[in-house]
């Protein structure tokens, strides 16, 4: 009887002491998850936050690559203005320089016109025929010529009028080119007296051409 109940015992002794051994064992297993656990919450909360750090440097980093990007926008506008005032500086001075030699051009111009008389032009002409057809016009000029040239000693300058008289155009021939009246009327005088119709006209430059 008491070898059964030391038997007992020690089977009870052994069932117990693997109970307990198994109960510390899934304790150390629990324990060994939680710590396991929370080391991956620690490593995500760690990587949360750089990736939150990450994210504010580079807000505040975009704002100034910006502002970067505007310096180097003006910088290169600037540059490109002086550039242009470089190249208008040799302008700038050529003008002046011509600016400095304009009076002393001006100042020679001037002493040229005072020096040299002003031409005065004609103002009087001998109308030696008025006719309608073009062809008595020549007619005219070819008689009044071989007269003229032997008569007066000017040279012989000829030019044509054109008038329109109630519809119907003439054709006037003057002759000669004079500054005065007085001579005009003397050639005028020499004509005549050879049977050629002349009268003291206004000075019409327009060259005949045959």
């Amino acid at each position: 009887m008491i070898k059964k109940h030391l038997i007992k015992l020690l089977s009870l002794s052994l069932i117990v002491l693997c109970g307990c051994s198994s109960k510390v064992k899934e304790a150390q297993n629990n324990a060994t998850t939680t710590n396991k656990a929370s080391n991956e919450v620690t490593i995500s909360a760690e990587e949360l936050a750089q990736l939150r750090a990450s994210s504010q440097q580079w807000q505040q980093a975009k704002a100034g690559v910006r502002r970067l990007l505007v310096i180097e926008h003006d910088l290169k506008l600037l540059i490109r203005q002086l550039n242009e005032v470089a190249q208008r500086e040799p302008a700038t001075q050529s003008n002046l320089n011509q600016d400095t030699t304009a009076p002393e051009t001006a100042v020679n111009v001037l002493a040229k016109a005072a020096v040299q008389p002003k031409a005065v032009q004609p103002l009087f002409a001998l109308q030696v025929a008025s006719v309608t057809d073009w062809i008595r016009l020549t007619q005219s000029y070819t008689e009044v010529k071989s007269k003229a040239t032997k008569l007066l000693a000017s040279p012989f300058i000829a030019n044509v009028e054109t008038a329109k008289v109630k519809g119907v155009t003439f054709y006037r021939l003057k002759i000669g080119a004079y500054k005065l009246q007085n001579n005009a009327s003397a050639d005028c005088d020499i004509l005549k007296q050879h049977q050629v119709g002349c009268i003291v006209s206004n000075y019409t430059e327009q060259p005949l051409k045959l």
